[in-house]
């Protein structure tokens, strides 16, 4: 018996098949499938970023790009997972970058006072 966490890509593909033919009747599954989706990467690689805006900015891009997804090309899991991680590796880089740069400002303010 599978998991709770887990996500069968069969029903995955077929929902979003349904979702893109009627979004209002099969929007609630869907999103849940990619909630946990998201919150499984989210603790898999732990990355170091607010939990929240990812996830938020991670639905917002996965809503552009589901028009795309073509299952001859590969799996929705697969497809998807590549999809989330590469986002939450753009979040933390631009977090990262945001904070360099604040430190750095920081820095030569606190040179510039002395």
């Amino acid at each position: 018996m599978p998991s709770k966490n887990y996500i069968d890509n069969k029903r995955f593909e077929e929902l979003i098949k349904l979702y893109k033919k009627d979004p209002e009747t099969h929007e609630e599954e869907l999103i849940s499938l990619f909630d946990l989706l998201i919150t499984n990467i989210l603790l898999s690689f732990n990355f170091k970023v607010d939990k929240d805006d990812a996830k938020q900015e991670c639905f917002v891009l996965i809503l552009k790009v589901l028009k795309n997804f073509n299952p001859e090309h590969g799996s929705a899991f697969n497809y998807f997972t590549t999809v989330i991680v590469n986002n939450l590796k753009l979040i933390y880089t631009k977090n990262k970058r945001y904070v360099e740069k604040i430190n750095e400002y920081m820095k030569r303010k606190s040179e510039l006072d002395m």
